[in-house]
């Protein structure tokens, strides 16, 4: 990525991404203490960024069987 392409991200508590997530928090801390999230530590405290949590979301896609159109 070249310094120009700057990935903004918008920096989560723990509160606001298990609310992003429609989660609750202790599940998201379970998530974090299993490994499978992604957080920053920033003065003690766990924050995450909101296009991680996008790509965490993305990753869990399950695509629905398509319906066929009535003739």
């Amino acid at each position: 990525m070249a310094r120009s392409e700057r990935v903004v991200r918008r920096m989560l508590t723990t509160e606001e991404a298990a609310a992003y997530l429609g989660t609750t928090v202790r599940h998201l801390r379970r998530l974090v203490s299993d490994h499978e999230l992604s957080r920053y530590k920033l003065g003690g405290r766990n924050r995450f960024a909101d296009v991680d949590l996008d790509a965490w979301l993305d990753a869990r896609r399950v695509e629905g069987p398509r319906r066929r159109l009535p003739s």
